[in-house]
């Protein structure tokens, strides 16, 4: 199974390849729906193409309800099968302790490094910031900086996780599954969870999608998304000991394709007509309910057909697969950075938008692959980048490795201890 931070693809009897391959294509998908953020023309993004589109908005809500979902459900999978396999609790802790290491050290890269230009361009845009990027960076280290009086939100001020948070909540999430994970394996909430999840899909579909639903109405901002992806995360723990769920999967594949076209074109509908208020009045609110339901069955119905579709089709290995896997932490990492400022620079030559995007995509995956290589001569310097090259350094350099990095990522870790409590 897909380590939760690094893709490795060594041959194991019980190994999911199916979920290797969803990892890879959900990153993938993931920078393609950034790129497609600079365009949609109602969307919040920290920066913005001369070249809107309303009508891009029905393509982004192809993959919207359910991208990130997909991402949690691998995740929580992939630690719940590392965890079956602790002898005790000295295993956990040295897990926790790596964990924590691997996931905050790449994140701490990002807050200082990947992610200020990101904000620069967001700046340049909205406040007409003239500073070069070099004057910017140096006062972005200083944290009570007047510059930065209307951008305070972060880890610390103005010092933001972007697109990055999903690093933030991994970890989180980690540590509280670990704490989470002896329930999950005590004999009758493993029997309450099998029955659960092999109930007809139909009603999988329900339950699931009204738990996404109730976060949408009981809470709101980040804590929408951060419940829903804690919710899919234990389910991903959960599957690992239900086979039967995967059994079911793949004899409903033609209906849950159905369904899930259905109701993408009842999505659009719905947002397409509360793009137009003035058409029905009277009639907002329930269009809101129905497009929030329809929306929140469309998540999790499209991750069940996606488990469905690659257990029959991907499950199994490729020579590819392996350097794939691998290198999705490093471009999951840089890539928003990119797309962005590849749009700042191209701004100003007005080259059409077909030609813009085209540009901007081709950059991206060139300076990420340019990354990972980088990663790859330089395996001293890769957790910096979340990138696992498989060097063989010796236990005395994992374990000083280890330690100097716990040193510099136990500031941000406490940081981010406090502000979730």
């Amino acid at each position: 199974m897909t380590d939760i931070v690094h893709g490795t693809t060594t041959s194991h009897p019980e190994r999911r390849y199916d979920l290797d391959w969803l990892r890879v294509l959900a990153f993938g998908l993931l920078m393609l729906y950034h790129l497609g953020m600079l365009y949609v023309a109602s969307w919040d993004y920290h920066y913005k193409s001369q070249y809107l589109s309303s009508s891009l908005e029905y393509l982004m809500l192809l993959s919207s309800p359910w991208r990130m979902l997909l991402i949690w459900l691998i995740a929580g999978f992939a630690l719940g099968t590392v965890l079956k396999r602790l002898p005790g609790l000295r295993a956990y802790l040295q897990f926790a302790g790596k964990r924590t290491v691997l996931l905050l050290l790449p994140l701490m890269v990002g807050l200082w490094i990947i992610v200020p230009p990101q904000l620069y361009a967001e700046m340049v845009q909205k406040d007409g910031l003239s500073l070069s990027y070099w004057q910017f960076y140096l006062a972005f280290f200083e944290l009570d900086h007047p510059l930065f009086a209307n951008y305070q939100r972060g880890v610390w001020p103005h010092v933001d996780v972007n697109h990055l948070w999903f690093l933030r909540s991994l970890w989180r999430f980690t540590l509280l599954a670990m704490l989470l994970a002896p329930l999950l394996y005590l004999p009758g909430l493993n029997r309450l969870l099998t029955r659960l999840f092999t109930m007809p899909i139909g009603w999988f579909l329900v339950w699931v999608g009204a738990l996404l639903l109730l976060c949408r109405y009981q809470f709101s901002g980040d804590s929408i998304r951060d419940l829903q992806g804690l919710l899919f995360f234990l389910l991903g723990m959960a599957l690992v000991s239900v086979p039967g769920f995967w059994q079911q999967l793949n004899a409903c594949r033609r209906p849950l394709g159905w369904f899930c076209l259905l109701n993408y074109l009842l999505l659009c509908l719905l947002y397409f007509q509360l793009q137009q208020p003035a058409q029905w009045p009277d009639y907002q609110q329930p269009m809101r309910f129905a497009l929030r339901l329809s929306f929140s069955l469309q998540g999790v119905a499209v991750v069940a057909w996606l488990l469905a579709l690659a257990q029959h089709y991907l499950n199994r290995p490729h020579r590819y697969l392996n350097v794939a896997n691998r290198a999705v932490f490093p471009c999951y990492l840089v890539h928003q950075t990119l797309l962005i400022v590849a749009a700042l620079w191209l701004t100003p030559h007005a080259v059409g938008a077909l030609a813009e995007a085209s540009l901007i995509l081709v950059f991206t995956a060139a300076a990420s692959a340019l990354l990972v290589w980088l990663g790859w001569r330089l395996p001293w310097c890769s957790a910096l980048i979340g990138l696992n090259t498989g060097y063989p350094f010796s236990q005395r350099q994992r374990f000083c490795g280890y330690l100097l990095g716990a040193l510099l990522v136990s500031p941000l870790a406490l940081r981010l201890l406090a502000s979730a409590i």
